[in-house]
């Protein structure tokens, strides 16, 4: 078999997959922790657990956590994995030949580009990669999926939701990337 790379993306999009859960879980718990917190503070709870000996203002309510429409993500995330599926498949059953071989290294080389974008990340346009990048607020802490994860972990509403489609678009032109490669090793 020529020399050539070979690249298992399978794993990443179960990753990335893994990621993609966590945002709708991370979402549905603010929610409902917000639900929580405000019925507290409005049925008088904290008022009445405070110390009268000491300082204590009640917390204003917080907004109410949205529902956002992930679906976009979720069928990028769906495509994604049928992608990767069919790359491992078509690897597994091709005559490599060293034409095949250059181009698969060639698309190989470059499929990390598939996950920035040259806008980079909101606040800080110097990151391009939208899978992850060192968090806005956490030094050099890694944030998976840092647009739609800060958006929400930061309470940015409006931001949420262009964040997805964004992210949603970074991820089918990974995928598209890696149906390139499927054709290349056919």
């Amino acid at each position: 078999m020529p020399n050539t790379c070979h690249w298992s993306f399978k794993n990443s999009a179960q990753t990335i997959g893994g990621y993609v859960e966590d945002l709708v879980k991370i979402a549905d718990n603010m929610r409902e922790q917000t639900q929580k917190q405000n019925r507290l503070i409005r049925e008088g709870h904290y008022k009445y657990a405070a110390d009268p000996t000491l300082t204590f203002i009640v917390p204003a309510p917080k907004d109410e956590v949205p529902y956002f429409n992930f679906a976009p993500l979720q069928n990028a995330m769906a495509r994604l994995k049928d992608q990767s599926a069919a790359y491992e498949k078509a690897l597994a059953n091709s005559q490599m030949t060293k034409e095949k071989a250059a181009v698969l290294n060639q698309l190989l080389k470059n499929m990390e580009r598939a996950l920035t974008r040259s806008h980079g990340l909101p606040g800080r346009p110097w990151y391009k990669h939208h899978i992850y990048a060192p968090g806005q607020y956490t030094g050099y802490g890694v944030k998976t999926l840092p647009a739609v994860r800060e958006a929400i972990e930061q309470r940015q509403w409006d931001q949420v939701q262009p964040q997805i489609d964004i992210l949603a678009e970074v991820l089918a032109t990974f995928a598209k990337e890696i149906e390139k490669a499927v054709g290349a090793v056919r």
